[in-house]
């Protein structure tokens, strides 16, 4: 299957990701590509078989489950095996997130070689991209959510560089509540967004708030409701729907055992001495 026309490229800084071309391909024993340079980034993911990966003068031996990087304006040369052969498919992308998004995933210049940590769930997302995509079924939307979760799948938390994916997927656990408290969400939900198991979301949080999950989503929300009991005329069960609690009573038992008084006596005590405004800035944890 040859590849889709490449867009043109002058479009890549002004858009975190693009995708320009993906597809699938049974080698012959000994096919080879290059040496050439690439104008953007490709990713070649292995099914079955295997080859060989030449460039800046280092030779991989990729397999099955296992891919290679291309950066762009970089010569490589790849090589299916003469005894198995390798299939692959691919992806051609480029965009101003793209470093980030290869730091994430534990690639660089002197990083090519992914591993598939998702027990198929890759190919599974691959394939359909590829499909989508040849096929022009869909839009660039459904492309580029499919394109996200390829990387999502491409590096096991644990075995990446520590300090990228804990800051990541910190900043992202961060963002997705701070967007999505007014939700009866979950913890689950939480770890599913992020393409991560509970476990080590939990861990995550601990070393970065001292706070699991759960609470700091609680804390947030009670963070937002002060906010609402000063600054709005809401009642106090708009409040605890708007704050994402499932009614009056689960917020008010849940602002009482973190400020140990009710939402109403709060915002009574508040609004009678304007001096004690200052007071909610001080307590509980920052945001």
């Amino acid at each position: 299957m040859k590849p889709l026309p490449v867009q043109d490229n002058n479009n890549i800084p002004g858009r975190p990701l693009v995708l320009y071309h993906c597809g699938h391909e049974q080698c012959k024993p000994s096919h080879s590509f290059g040496p050439a340079i690439r104008p953007h980034y490709l990713i070649h993911f292995v099914l079955h078989g295997q080859g060989t990966y030449h460039v800046n003068g280092s030779v991989y031996h990729v397999g099955e489950g296992e891919g290679f990087l291309i950066h762009p304006g970089v010569t490589t040369l790849y090589c299916a095996d003469d005894q198995n052969p390798w299939e692959y498919c691919w992806i051609g992308f480029d965009g101003y997130d793209v470093p980030n998004l290869l730091k994430v995933s534990g690639l660089s210049h002197t990083s090519l070689i992914l591993k598939d940590y998702s027990n198929g769930m890759l190919w599974k997302d691959l394939s359909s991209l590829i499909l989508a995509f040849t096929e022009r079924q869909g839009n660039e939307l459904l492309y580029l959510s499919l394109l996200y979760r390829c990387f999502s799948h491409i590096c096991r938390p644990e075995q990446a560089p520590s300090g990228i994916v804990y800051e990541n997927y910190i900043a992202r656990a961060m963002d997705y509540i701070h967007n999505n408290y007014t939700y009866d969400i979950r913890v689950a939900d939480i770890a599913k967004f992020l393409c991560i198991d509970r476990t080590y979301l939990y861990k995550l949080f601990i070393n970065a708030t001292s706070l699991s999950p759960q609470k700091y989503l609680i804390q947030y929300r009670i963070k937002i409701a002060r906010q609402l009991l000063l600054e709005s005329d809401l009642s106090v069960s708009e409040i605890a729907y708007s704050c994402g609690f499932r009614d009056a009573s689960s917020f008010n038992k849940h602002f009482k055992n973190h400020l140990q008084i009710t939402p109403l006596k709060y915002r009574n005590s508040i609004l009678a001495s304007p001096a004690n405004n200052a007071v909610m800035h001080h307590e509980g944890i920052s945001f």
